[in-house]
């Protein structure tokens, strides 16, 4: 068990590391280069004129629990990318309304906030995948799901942040940590926001 730890923890920083510096490594300090700061400002532009009153977001669910349970089960099944913010999603609903949230988008162009933002995706479907790879076929009842008390509101979107989650296979229990927000719109929901 420990073994496992130790070289998925090795995995996920060498991975870390190799994103880190592919992401524009020419300079280490951004202070003097005006190019950035321009890219930065471009993608700030671009985010506020994405701010919207209405949005069309897939796969949505009528509960944030459901949400939930909708994406666990997904990564069950091997499908990554269901019942969790797409890219488009990500890019053109949550993050213009966070702009004012101190996200990486307001101190990175819109490119590499992305490329961190789904590197944190990638590493939490491999912890989520390796705690239920030993269930793998197996259904589950969520034993402890709570809610941080604070909803965080962004615009037209409110963010409910999962407290803790725990699921339950027969006899065993599997705490989960990777699931961060979900997000509410005109009442449906959708998990948006995983890492670990």
């Amino acid at each position: 068990m420990n073994r496992r730890r130790i070289s998925l923890t090795l995995s996920i920083l060498f991975i870390l590391f190799s994103l880190l510096t592919s992401i524009d490594c020419k300079r280490e300090d951004k202070g003097d280069d005006p190019d950035y700061f321009r890219r930065v400002e471009e993608s700030k532009a671009y985010l506020k004129a994405h701010i919207q009153d209405k949005y069309e977001i897939s796969e949505t669910s009528k509960t944030k629990e459901e949400a939930v349970i909708r994406f666990i089960e997904s990564i069950q099944k091997g499908e990554t990318e269901h019942y969790i913010f797409t890219k488009d999603e990500y890019l053109n609903i949550f993050l213009p309304n966070t702009l004012e949230e101190n996200t990486l988008s307001t101190t990175m162009p819109l490119d590499e906030a992305w490329k961190i933002a789904d590197l944190r995706r990638y590493i939490a479907i491999e912890k989520i995948q390796n705690s239920l790879k030993r269930f793998k076929g197996k259904s589950f009842k969520i034993e402890t799901l709570t809610w941080r008390p604070e909803v965080r509101q962004l615009n037209v979107l409110k963010g409910h942040r999962v407290g803790n989650l725990v699921l339950k296979f027969g006899n065993e229990t599997v705490e989960l940590d990777q699931v961060r927000l979900v997000i509410e719109h005109l009442g449906k929901f959708k998990v948006c926001v995983i890492g670990s």
